[in-house]
């Protein structure tokens, strides 16, 4: 026997809004994940915690040849120092806060950078590497220096 009109309009009427349903719950889960991205970036933007400064140490923020002369000098006075350690007095000279890690760690990759031209001069050298930083020591360039003399007039 085959079911009366008003059953099969039922079952297909429930069969058309369960499909609705299922598309909203597909928009409702959509929307969620939008909504939790858009929270994220209002984070971004009003936690303390992510409104630091971020600093990065760029071109132009230090003199041409500054970086290797302030290591040269700290490292004819003593023993070798790693590159952290020629960061931190870097730093000191130009009077910049060393407890900030993310200002030290952008000026140790410039002091890296100084370093090895540094080294292609024969101004530093490296002597080892230890825990992943390297020791530098001074190098052995010879450094001439021109002495003007009298003109020989008359």
């Amino acid at each position: 026997m085959s079911e009366p009109l008003v059953i099969q309009s039922l079952k297909e009427k429930r069969a058309e809004i369960h499909g609705r349903i299922v598309a909203y719950q597909a928009q409702i889960a959509q929307a969620q994940h939008d909504l939790a991205h858009i929270n994220a970036a209002i984070r971004l933007f009003t936690d303390p915690d992510h409104q630091r400064v971020r600093y990065l140490v760029s071109h132009g923020f230090f003199r041409k040849g500054e970086i290797s002369d302030i290591c040269v000098r700290h490292l004819r006075t003593g023993a070798g120092l790693t590159t952290r350690d020629l960061a931190e007095r870097v730093m000191c000279e130009r009077k910049l806060d060393v407890s900030d890690t993310t200002l030290r760690n952008s000026v140790v990759f410039k002091v890296v950078q100084a370093l090895r031209h540094a080294m292609r001069r024969r101004l530093v050298r490296m002597v080892e590497k230890r825990k992943g930083m390297c020791v530098w020591a001074p190098g052995n360039a010879i450094t001439l220096y021109v002495a003007s003399s009298p003109s020989s007039s008359g």
